[in-house]
């Protein structure tokens, strides 16, 4: 994951200046843009010991319609993907049971990480204005099919050695995540925040109640 957030970073760098170009000579009836951000996660129990960082990434092609008679202002529509990753010093041990049970790994020996993995299959819709060409805001909601969520931990077993664990479509996952979201940028760098309303886990069955806020950066050349 990280070395693709990297390489994804390079070459929006890199080829900045051939995509404004781009996007100069074209009447910007599509947006591609990609996200990269930090997940808070809100609302957690105290049984779930939650990382302040959990790096995410997000990506989406939209059409964008113009508002009236003006070509700055756009109603946008699209599809794309979205990975979040929740970091935790807890573990849930039994992810495939109707009822989980954790485990806290903080300051134990061997412990490295563990993390639940979510993605999703987006529809975003926004509302985008432009000021003199150069400033953006956009507004807007976006629906998230859950396509797999998995778990992953790093760390020793009870004999002491070191394991990789993974647990693919685990239970208790909601299948849809609704999210409102907002954008204000300089080109085509912005800000970017999106508050899910519906928690992660469905609620009950002794699962976190995970309701993230997502902070970060939109790169969109194109």
């Amino acid at each position: 994951m990280k070395r693709i957030l990297i390489t994804l970073t390079v070459v929006l760098l890199s080829t900045s200046a051939f995509a404004q170009l781009i996007a100069n000579k074209t009447d910007k009836r599509f947006t591609m843009g990609l996200d990269f951000f930090n997940d808070f996660q809100l609302a957690t129990p105290d049984n779930w010991d939650a990382r302040m960082f959990n790096q995410g990434f997000s990506c989406a092609l939209t059409y964008n319609f113009p508002l009236g008679e003006s070509k700055k202002h756009t109603v946008s529509i699209g599809a794309g993907y979205t990975g979040h990753n929740y970091f935790s010093y807890s573990r849930i041990l039994n992810p495939y049971a109707e009822t989980f049970e954790l485990e806290q790994y903080r300051g134990v020996d061997g412990f490295k990480r563990y993390k639940v993995n979510c993605n999703y299959i987006d529809i975003p819709v926004e509302l985008r204005f432009r000021i003199k060409d150069a400033w953006k805001i956009g507004v807007g909601f976006k629906v998230g099919f859950m396509v797999m969520a998995k778990t992953k931990f790093v760390g020793n077993n009870d004999d002491g050695v070191k394991i990789r664990e993974k647990y693919c479509y685990i239970s208790n996952v909601e299948k849809m995540a609704y999210s409102v979201t907002l954008r204000v940028g300089y080109k085509w760098v912005s800000v970017f925040a999106a508050m899910q309303l519906n928690p992660v886990f469905v609620v009950g069955h002794e699962a976190p109640n995970i309701r993230p806020l997502s902070v970060g950066f939109t790169f969109a050349p194109f």
